[in-house]
């Protein structure tokens, strides 16, 4: 997993939601949709509970963001 997408995860969790997080780097929400379940995939844990109105961490989730947000 590359530098991006791992603080595009961090902006996921930081700010809430794909759209915030897409916002400021000019992206589409589907496509930072795309790139936390590749994350996801790659990692074989879901780091997210999607619904369509609310967004949270599972413990998995926010056990991995605690480690890679000091990097």
């Amino acid at each position: 997993m590359d530098l991006a997408t791992l603080e595009l995860l961090i902006d996921v969790s930081r700010l809430g939601g794909f759209s915030a997080a897409a916002r400021p780097r000019n992206l589409d929400p589907s496509s930072v949709s795309r790139a936390v379940a590749a994350a996801e995939s790659e990692l074989g844990v879901r780091l997210f509970l999607r619904t369509t109105r609310t967004l949270a961490l599972t413990e998995e989730g926010d056990r991995d963001i605690a480690r890679i947000e000091p990097l």
